[in-house]
């Protein structure tokens, strides 16, 4: 009975998405989509500020209470790296537009943008175009991540991943002042610091000071956990040689055994596609530098190239 009435749902969810009835909710949905997206790049911006701010302005001067000034040095640089690659990578994911890489007679016909279509490409409805090498649409950059920006995505939330990790271990003991005053003896406005040159300023807000690093340190551990996340399971379909969307359309069948051996080039082969190591290109330059890879035009891609291998 109830698998009767299960199959009679779907047929009637069938029948109308053919006869359209559900197009304008989905156009509504896509560019509903597009302008919380819009918010969301502020957003982002918003509060890698704030943890920036509390992590160099508070947590670090107060530190110095318990770290050496040599340690406070190097978390003060690593954090400035991390800052940099953040905010680098974050604006290359958002910015960088998809390859232009329309397909040839013969080869899938992408209904919505009226063209043909390469194997390696997805259409987006959010985007409104079909994105080569095409990852997952991310609200958080407003765009879809593909080959041309999926480099840049991975290497913000790796530095992401990296920053709150960095905030997690070091700031402990800021954390643990200020979150359980009745056992502290000190906070960073009960004390003299000397390396602390907005003290006075920030001190004169009343709480200012406890709430900011009480929030940064736990929304360090939420990122941690989420991005962290994110970035693990990025790590794996890269070490594999697919796109998220690759990995859907070839997991669970036999007769797809085939196309998982051809994008899997072996695991040194992916990453170096992947981080475009090539051409005399060094894994410090591509890698531990922000730099930005020159684009590929769409006449210069060899019908040979390897997925990835237009980074």
């Amino acid at each position: 009975m109830c698998h009767d009435k299960m199959n009679h749902f779907c047929d009637f969810i069938d029948r109308k998405i053919d006869d359209g009835t559900f197009i304008p909710m989905v156009k509504a949905a896509n560019s509903s989509m597009r302008q919380i997206g819009k918010f969301l790049v502020f957003f982002v911006y918003f509060i890698s500020t704030f943890l920036a701010f509390t992590s160099f302005f508070i947590i670090i001067p107060y530190e110095q209470l318990y770290k050496p000034a040599w340690l406070l040095l190097l978390l003060g640089t690593c954090g400035l790296y991390f800052l940099f690659n953040i905010q680098y990578h974050y604006y290359k994911a958002r910015t960088i537009p998809p390859v232009a890489n329309p397909g040839e007679e013969g080869d899938s016909f992408c209904s919505k943008c009226n063209y043909w279509k390469s194997d390696n490409a997805h259409h987006c409805s959010v985007c409104e175009k079909c994105v080569l090498g095409m990852d997952h649409h991310c609200i958080w950059i407003n765009q879809c991540v593909g080959l041309h920006n999926h480099r840049h995505f991975f290497l913000f939330i790796a530095n992401l991943t990296l920053a709150a990790a960095t905030i997690i271990i070091a700031g402990y003991q800021s954390f643990s002042d200020h979150l359980f005053l009745e056992s502290s003896q000190t906070t960073y406005c009960t004390t003299i610091l000397e390396h602390a040159p907005l003290q006075d300023i920030i001190c004169d807000y009343d709480g200012f000071a406890r709430t900011s690093v009480v929030f940064c340190y736990l929304l360090s551990g939420i990122l941690l956990v989420m991005v962290g996340g994110l970035t693990s399971w990025n790590i794996y379909l890269i070490s594999i040689g697919c796109t998220y969307i690759d990995y859907l359309k070839l997991t669970g069948s036999k007769k797809n055994t085939s196309a998982r051996k051809r994008l899997n080039k072996g695991f040194k082969a992916n990453w170096r596609n992947f981080l475009g190591l090539r051409r005399n290109r060094t894994f410090f330059k591509c890698v531990i530098m922000p730099t930005a890879l020159p684009p590929v035009k769409y006449e210069d891609i060899s019908p040979k190239s390897d997925a990835y291998d237009i980074v």
